[in-house]
């Protein structure tokens, strides 16, 4: 029979893995993350110590990197209006930004954070500037700059190289994105027709668009935009977003990885099966 409450698990193993040094930088996030996975009803599954080591070191990069944009004076623009810094980018005729020939994605991902009132762009494509720069906090420059060499910042249209898991979740963690919808929007404000957001920890959420929010926030913010006598509130779907951290953990720097995790074993023989991105463990 299947277990009922959530478990890491490690191969074939189920532990408890918990944070060794508590003076670890940025400990109370990671410990937080790893509290939510074993008391939400999910399984999570990695088959290494160093994979799991890497995705709480991107969620908290991811976490750091919202704060950094939120900071950085980047504008909300739809994309018949967004803008770029042209000497690193070349604006599409969508409104996308794509990557100048020559310049190394690196540097123009720092630049984004480092001259944001050069930019102007939506919530969405902010979403994966966000994972873009919290990748390059984990990655080493070559590897990086190999990987996404030819950097589209587009809405949902991202570099192959970047595995993003997007699945039905009631089980939110801090650096997962998730989506706001608003059924009756005004057909006016259409690009208020939902918010992207990554949830940054202690009932707060980064948008880009509506700041740092509540999820009470986001919605009257949403709300704020419908139609006129409307009766359906926005609303926080149950989308959640990953990146998949099976695939991207193999490219990065085991020097940038500051988490020391030591584990408590609990079952050494499970077994796994796997429909899609759903898991259940025996």
């Amino acid at each position: 029979m299947g277990w009922d409450y959530v478990m890491i698990v490690i191969g074939r193993s189920i532990v408890h893995p918990y944070i060794v040094d508590d003076t670890e930088p940025f400990f109370k996030t990671k410990q937080e993350v790893l509290a939510l996975m074993t008391s939400n009803q999910e399984v999570y599954m990695y088959q290494s110590l160093q994979e799991l080591s890497f995705d709480l070191s991107f969620r908290v990069n991811l976490i750091l990197s919202c704060i950094e944009l939120f900071n950085s004076g980047i504008q909300f623009r739809i994309f018949e209006e967004s803008y770029c810094n042209e000497a690193f980018w070349q604006r599409t005729r969508l409104g996308g930004f794509q990557l100048r020939s020559g310049a190394l994605p690196s540097l123009a991902i720092r630049d984004i954070f480092t001259n944001g009132k050069k930019y102007g762009t939506e919530c969405a494509t902010a979403m994966i500037i966000l994972i873009y720069k919290a990748l390059l906090s984990v990655y080493n420059e070559e590897t990086f700059n190999t990987l996404f060499a030819n950097l589209l910042l587009y809405t949902w249209d991202y570099d192959r190289d970047l595995r993003l898991i997007t699945k039905t979740s009631g089980n939110v963690l801090p650096g997962d994105l998730v989506y706001f919808k608003n059924p009756q929007v005004n057909p006016a404000e259409m690009h208020w027709q939902g918010e992207n957001t990554i949830y940054l920890g202690d009932t707060l959420y980064y948008g880009h668009g509506v700041g740092i929010r509540t999820k009470k926030q986001v919605i009257d913010h949403l709300n704020a935009h419908r139609i006129p006598n409307a009766f359906l509130s926005a609303y926080l779907t149950d989308l959640v977003t990953r990146l998949d951290h099976r695939v991207m953990s193999q490219y990065a720097s085991p020097e940038k990885l500051q988490t020391n995790i030591a584990l408590t074993p609990i079952r050494d023989d499970a077994v796994i099966a796997t429909i899609g991105h759903t898991t259940a463990v025996y």
